[in-house]
């Protein structure tokens, strides 16, 4: 049971990243979507500063798209879960300090993130074993 829960959630989360990855990619060069619009004008000036570098969205949206495919082919995961965490940790914050009333989508990318980085911890011990000297 543990395992088939885990492949659900790996293919989700692999999904909602390859999602992201392609609309984003798309926005960069095609215009595909209009951007966000928060509530908070402090949040319109991050998101529209970060856009406006043009380098930062292409590189946050491949490794998105990278990661998700990833994900969903079954290969290199906890590599691809190490990759994602830093994004997670950054959408749950975004949303906590800037626009707290859409942060539940975050909330649900973080958990899953995390609960399966415990489900891969076997593959990081080697990475968490401290060295002596």
């Amino acid at each position: 049971m543990k395992k088939k829960f885990s492949l659900i959630l790996r293919i989700v989360l692999g999904i909602i990243f390859v999602l992201c990855g392609i609309m984003g990619i798309l926005n960069v060069f095609f215009e595909f979507a209009p951007a966000a619009q928060y509530t908070n004008p402090i949040a319109n000036q991050f998101i529209t500063g970060m856009t406006n570098t043009k380098y930062l969205p292409i590189l946050i949206n491949f490794i998105n798209l990278v990661v998700g495919i990833s994900l969903l082919v079954n290969r290199f995961v906890p590599l691809a879960l190490i990759l994602s965490t830093p994004f997670s940790v950054n959408i749950v914050l975004f949303h906590l300090f800037l626009d707290i009333q859409t942060i539940p989508p975050a909330l649900v990318i973080a958990v899953i993130n995390t609960y399966l980085l415990f489900v891969y911890i076997d593959q990081y011990k080697s990475l968490l074993r401290a060295k002596s000297s």
